[in-house]
């Protein structure tokens, strides 16, 4: 815990979370907060109380942006981890919210403050990479094992998911199951929106998707369950490589990809292309003309 900030209170449904966060609370020597859980939308009590100034929202995606609404009309600082939101209303619920309110919203995008990454921003800033033209980024990260587990260890070998699971694959998964999309661009996005002026001078304007078939999924239960586990006969909707292509109101195109469900490096498969040069990830490779 940072010694300059107080938990003056903290909520979660899952008591096992609540046991771990007392803990670690008392070892850095701070008061017990009030804690929160007792129901679904217990998380209002805690924002009713005038000692919680800001909200880190940590919770499963579907209720991210519910919860961030509620904690700007109460007017609290709201750090809210991502994806933010799951569809367009949601989008829009969080761009309405905060402009009613005025309260800070801040999504919690990690990425962005990769040293890699800021120094690219810098790079681009500086115009060292020229006129852009072309960006690739995504979420390419095995997550078999986070999605599937044995329900005992948040990251052991099993696969059970949902009532069965821990952890993320007590919710994360059934994403998978249920919709064929990236659920998760952000880690990809976010660094390259703000390389591209996004909402600064420039915007979106279109974007095209397709998927592969899923199988990723299927066969590691299958290799880790046997084909007679009930997972074994489930269809997973999410096809395993997914390929959005994005253009922008100045005329560039970003490719983003979404590859969670098959065996891979973990990789976000960063690319900025200008009129000089380019940075890419992969490889650690950067290159500019002369």
């Amino acid at each position: 815990l940072r010694n300059d900030v107080l938990v003056t209170a903290i909520c979660d449904i899952d008591p096992n979370r609540i046991s771990i966060a007392l803990d670690r609370i008392e070892k850095a020597g701070q008061k017990k907060p009030a804690v929160f859980g007792s129901s679904d939308y217990d998380y209002r009590n805690l924002l009713a109380l005038k000692e919680v100034d800001a909200v880190i929202i940590a919770t499963p995606w579907l209720w991210h942006t519910r919860m961030a609404k509620d904690a700007m009309l109460a007017g609290k600082y709201t750090g809210l981890e991502v994806s933010a939101a799951n569809t367009m209303e949601e989008c829009w619920d969080l761009v309405n919210t905060h402009e009613q309110t005025g309260t800070h919203l801040m999504i919690l995008e990690n990425v962005n403050y990769r040293r890699d990454v800021l120094a690219v921003l810098n790079m681009v800033k500086q115009n060292v990479f020229g006129e852009l033209v072309h960006f690739r980024c995504g979420y390419q990260h095995d997550l078999r094992f986070v999605k599937l587990n044995d329900g005992k260890s948040a990251y052991g070998k099993g696969v059970e998911f949902g009532e069965k699971g821990i952890s993320e694959s007590a919710w994360r998964t059934q994403h998978s199951l249920l919709r064929n999309a990236d659920v998760y661009p952000t880690h990809g996005v976010g660094p390259i929106a703000a390389m591209s002026n996004i909402n600064r001078g420039n915007r979106f304007t279109s974007l095209t998707a397709n998927a592969t078939k899923g199988i990723g999924l299927h066969n590691y239960i299958v290799k880790n369950g046997g084909a007679d586990h009930p997972n074994a006969k489930l269809k997973f909707k999410q096809g395993d490589v997914i390929t959005s292509t994005i253009e922008t109101a100045n005329g560039e195109t970003i490719i983003v990809t979404h590859d969670c469900n098959l065996p891979r490096p973990y990789s976000l498969g960063f690319r900025v292309q200008g009129s000089n040069g380019l940075w890419e990830v992969d490889g650690n490779r950067i290159y500019i003309e002369g």
